[in-house]
């Protein structure tokens, strides 16, 4: 059962890899997915007693595949988005699962980041109108963020820290969409409080990941909260991060950046 585990996982970093190509068919994945796994995971998860696990993998199976069949244009907006709430609509007892909704809000996250593509795309007639995918973008981050906070409020829910770090994501994501060139107005005119909420969640991550005792949560953590605070007007946390040790800082700060938590036009306001 582990080696089908095993197989799926290959399945969706294969379905990733496609989804940055783009223009290539995934076709190939979901008809061995059907034709090899789809049984066995059947009977095996029934004999195991493995449900839950099964079913987690599978969905994010399902959710890899959708994105890769998106970048193809294999599915429309209307279609992806439809498809991917009927993904854990199956889903059993989803809201008390933790790594059900953690699953969900990193499915939710990738989605907008599909859709900022769309909105970016310069050539050919858009697939919907930008209006229309601000307030979808907007819908889905804020699922995202409330699948977090309802993961981080329960009992057997693991890795707070990364949890915190997500939810701090989320608000950055969501004020980026009141930037050029979506300017999104919700988002406008809420970007201080997105701010906040961000710097509230990785203060939070931060005290969490040391009582953990996982440092690289830590000190991506307090370097997220530095870089927020900055943008508050209060560079001084980020001064002492760079003191610390500049090289981690910008490593951290690329990465944001490759996230589209933050515009590179963000950061030259800062002395990096």
């Amino acid at each position: 059962m582990d080696t089908v585990l095993a197989q799926i996982e290959t399945l969706i970093s294969m379905a990733g890899i496609l989804s940055t190509r783009g223009a290539e068919d995934p076709g190939w994945i979901e008809h061995y997915f059907e034709n090899s796994l789809q049984e066995k995971i059947l009977l095996l998860s029934r004999k195991a007693g493995r449900q839950q696990e099964f079913a987690l993998t599978v969905a994010k199976f399902r959710c890899a595949l959708l994105d890769a069949n998106f970048s193809a244009a294999n599915v429309d907006v209307p279609t992806y988005e439809s498809q991917l709430i009927r993904v854990y609509e199956g889903f059993s007892d989803v809201d008390h699962v933790p790594q059900a909704l953690c699953d969900k809000a990193d499915a939710e996250i990738v989605f907008n980041a599909n859709m900022q593509r769309v909105s970016a795309q310069t050539t050919g007639a858009p697939a919907v109108d930008s209006g229309s995918l601000n307030v979808i973008r907007w819908k889905h981050l804020t699922k995202a963020l409330d699948n977090l906070t309802a993961a981080g409020k329960l009992q057997d829910a693991k890795n707070l820290s990364r949890i915190h770090l997500r939810r701090g994501d989320c608000e950055l994501l969501r004020r980026r969409l009141g930037q050029a060139p979506t300017s999104y107005d919700i988002a406008l005119k809420s970007a201080s409080t997105l701010l906040k909420n961000a710097e509230i969640y990785y203060r939070g991550a931060a005290r969490l990941a040391k009582a953990e005792g996982a440092t690289d949560e830590e000190w991506e953590a307090l370097t997220k909260e530095a870089v927020v605070a900055a943008f508050l007007g209060d560079q001084s946390k980020y001064r002492e991060r760079i003191l610390l040790e500049k090289c981690r800082v910008q490593e951290v700060v690329e990465d944001m950046t490759e996230d589209g938590l933050v515009l590179e036009d963000d950061m030259l306001h800062l002395d990096l």
